[in-house]
This record gives C-alpha cells, sequence and structure tokens, in this order.
C-alpha cells in the first residue's frame, strides 16, 4: 500500500471492494469485477496507429500500467491528460505478450498492487481464450466501443428505435467536460452533485449535453479534445441532471442522436423497475432452493474433499483440451447423494442475471479432490472459499445430476497435463435417492 494522494477515494464498487479487501484473494476478487484503462498515446486512441502496451520499468522488469477508473489516473497520474482503451482483465491475461511480465494496477494509490503474467492466467476464468488474442496481442485486446458505434450507426440509418436503445444501454459513453471546469474535474464521478455538466444549445437551441460512444469520436470532433470523465449509460441516465436538457450522442458524426431529458429519466426509472423485479426474482428462487437445502449437511462418514463448481461451457475445454486452471467458491463436498445443482446454487449464492448457472440446469460439472497438507484450514468449514487455483494430481471431474446421480468422468494427471477419462461403474450410472 501506498501513501493516500489527497481527495483520492474509491470511484467504482470494483475500487470500494479493493479498498476493503482483507486479504489478497479478496482483492483480486474484486479488481476481476471491474475495467482496466491501459494508457495509450493519441493517435492509438484517435485509431491513427496501432495499439502499443503501455509499460513501464520497476526493479528491471516491464510492467503493464493499468488503472480502474478515470478518477485512479487523475489521481495516480496528477496534471496529464492520459487517453486510454478499456479491457477486462481476462483479455489482459489472454493478451499479454510476455510471461515475464507484471501487471501494475493504480500505482501511487491505496489500492495499488503488481500481478505477474503468471498470476494473470490462473485468475483468468476462462480457458477457451481466443486463440487469435494470444497470437496477435500487438494489435492490443478488443475495443467495444468501435461495436457500439457500428451498432448505432446502423441503427439510425435503419431509422429503427428498439436497435438506438439497445445499443445506447451498451455504452460507455466519454463525457466530455466544460473549459472553466475545475482542475480536480476530471476526478469526479457523474454521481457528485459538484460534477460540471457540459451543457450548450444545438442548432436549434435546445439545451443539449454531448457525450460520445469512444475518445476516439471525441477527438474526431474536436480539434483539441477537452478532458474528459467515463461514465456508464446506465450510471449516466441514472444520475441525469435536469429533464430540460436533452442528450446529445455522438454529435458532428454520422451516428448523432438525440434523447430527450425526459425519455432519459424514463430509462432510468424502467431499469431500476427492471433490476428490481429481476432482483426479486432471483432472491424468491434462491430462498426456495435454500429451504430445500436446508437439511443437508457434509456427511461425516466420508472422506473429506474439496470441490468447485465449473460453468457448462469450459467442460469441453477440461476433458478435450487438458484445462488445468479453475476459479470460484472453494467449498466441501456434502457426500454422494446429498447435493443437486439447485442445492448447490443456492448454497454458493452462483444465481444471478449475468451468472452462468440457472435453475433450469439439468447437471452441472465439479471438479473435486483431495485436500492436502497445504490446504488452508478455512477451507474445511462450511464457508465457501473464492479462489483461482491449479487443478491438483488425481483431481476427478464430475458430472452432478438434478436426479442425484453422480458421473465421475476423468482424473487429472498434473504430469502429463491431460485429464484420463474414466469408464462408469454400474454405481455412478443409476441414479442415487436424494437427501431432503
Amino acid at each position: 500500500m501506498t501513501a493516500d494522494p489527497a481527495g483520492w477515494r474509491p470511484a467504482t464498487a470494483a475500487e470500494a471492494g479493493m479498498a476493503a479487501a482483507t486479504d489478497r484473494a479478496g482483492y483480486l476478487a474484486a479488481l476481476g469485477t471491474g475495467p482496466l484503462l491501459l494508457p495509450v498515446s493519441a493517435e492509438t486512441a484517435a485509431g491513427q496507429a496501432p495499439f502499443a502496451w503501455p509499460t513501464v520499468e520497476h526493479d528491471g522488469t516491464p510492467h503493464v500500467l493499468a488503472f480502474t477508473s478515470p478518477q485512479a489516473i487523475a489521481a495516480g497520474l496528477p496534471g496529464e491528460s492520459v487517453r486510454y482503451v478499456t479491457v477486462t482483465l481476462a483479455e489482459v491475461a489472454a493478451a499479454i505478450p510476455d510471461d515475464s511480465w507484471w501487471l501494475a494496477v493504480d500505482p501511487g494509490l491505496p489500492i495499488a498492487d503488481r500481478i505477474s503474467a503468471g498470476q494473470l492466467r490462473e485468475l483468468s476464468p476462462s480457458p477457451d481464450a481466443d486463440a487469435d488474442v494470444r497470437a496477435g496481442a500487438a494489435a492490443g485486446p478488443a475495443d467495444p466501443a468501435g461495436d457500439i458505434a457500428q451498432a448505432l450507426r446502423a441503427a439510425v440509418a435503419a431509422e429503427d428505435p428498439d436497435a438506438v436503445m439497445a445499443a445506447l444501454l451498451r455504452a460507455e459513453f466519454t463525457v466530455p467536460l466544460p473549459s472553466d471546469a475545475a482542475p480536480d474535474a476530471a476526478a469526479r464521478d457523474v454521481a457528485d452533485p459538484e460534477f460540471p455538466w457540459w451543457c450548450l444549445p444545438d442548432e436549434a437551441g435546445q439545451p443539449s449535453v454531448p457525450v460520445f460512444t469512444s475518445p476516439a469520436l471525441l477527438a474526431e470532433v474536436f480539434d483539441v479534445p477537452p478532458p474528459s470523465v467515463v461514465a456508464s449509460s446506465v450510471r449516466l441516465f441514472a444520475n441525469w441532471p435536469d429533464p430540460r436538457w436533452q442528450l446529445a450522442v455522438d454529435p458532428g458524426t454520422a451516428s448523432t442522436v438525440s434523447l430527450p431529458g425526459a425519455a432519459v429519466r424514463q430509462v432510468s426509472w424502467w431499469l431500476d423497475e427492471l433490476r428490481r423485479t429481476a432482483t426479486e426474482a432471483v432472491e424468491a428462487d434462491q430462498a426456495v432452493e435454500a429451504d430445500q437445502a436446508e437439511a443437508v449437511d457434509a456427511d461425516p462418514d466420508v472422506p473429506v474433499r474439496m470441490q468447485l463448481v465449473v460453468p457448462h461451457r469450459h467442460l469441453h475445454a477440461y476433458v478435450a483440451d487438458g484445462y488445468d486452471r479453475m476459479a470460484g467458491p472453494v467449498h466441501r463436498w456434502h457426500g454422494p447423494g446429498r447435493d443437486t445443482p439447485n442445492r448447490l446454487y443456492a448454497r454458493l449464492g452462483l444465481l444471478g442475471p449475468e451468472s452462468p448457472f440457472t435453475a433450469a440446469d439439468e447437471w452441472v460439472p465439479v471438479v473435486r479432490w483431495e485436500p492436502g497438507p497445504d490446504t488452508p484450514l478455512t477451507w474445511l468449514d462450511e464457508r465457501p472459499q473464492q479462489r483461482a487455483l491449479a487443478v491438483p494430481d488425481g483431481a476427478e471431474l464430475h458430472v452432478l445430476h438434478q436426479d442425484g446421480r453422480d458421473e465421475l468422468l476423468a482424473r487429472f494427471d498434473r504430469g502429463g497435463r491431460r485429464w484420463l477419462p474414466v469408464e462408469p461403474s454400474p454405481a455412478e450410472s443409476s441414479p442415487v435417492e436424494t437427501t431432503g
């Protein structure tokens, strides 16, 4: 940790989680929930030069410079005008070109940390990362802003309001600041009551707030791009300052869209209602599953085994490609016939709007292994521990079915870095009566 720069405070949920984390695992889990901002040149931001990894030397080792928000950039690099591309931790893990490099997160801030390329590989939960990304790392991680701008341009050309709204809801907006904004304005969030909104009349005299779907489009419109902040569309809509002001998206470009302030407020209200309804539905489903799982505890007569639930889409990478990493809540196995996918989801809190699991799943893969001498004692209690780790030698890959069947598929051979298939026994191929 470093000294707290004057005025710095967490600006995002990810930064708040990083600051509040009591151990490294919690810090890394919080870091993975938010975006990473990689500084680039003005030419790269404007699409006039290829991406180059922003590296600095530390103890003779290259470190990729990354920040977790525009506010973190303003606090960590005070007085500097910084352009950046927005990526995810998984994209950096998949595309970082050299295993000897490290990632330097928010240098100079209390939440600063350094992560090796090897640790990044372990943290990345996606075994099926696009091989083209690894091979073409010099081109840099993909920038979704270009896709959104194209979708918005196509929706405007087709005069399709539903497609326009769909593109806007996916957007992360670059919000320019007025020339008379205070020097610390770039460190403010749009939710800040003192945020300096730049409102100016459009051609019809209507007060408008200009925003852009990428820094490159902002640079196309302004000869000297003004300072700016980045905000998701949802956050921008939720904090719209005045219903009399209209939202002007990408003004001066082929994808220009204007939205009345009252409509912006209406969209924000609709999103709040949708989020509330979805949350209530998920909580109700989890409550039902928790009631069904209340009486199911670990069987004291079975050997102690650790277990981790695997997203369905990763199963092929394990079986066919010998994938040897896993990430998620590590927990103790309850014993044969004592769990179903839904009971696991309820106990581990795995259901939610962005979860790869659903209550309708008929089966789910799990990795199960015997704890070793280095296994933390906290893993052996009933509290799941969020971890990213290598698959241990001898670990077993099972498929757990809703009817209680526990199907052993393969065992991991670390020496050969492969999963060895296991023929099912008669007991494994027949249903097992579940408890409760």
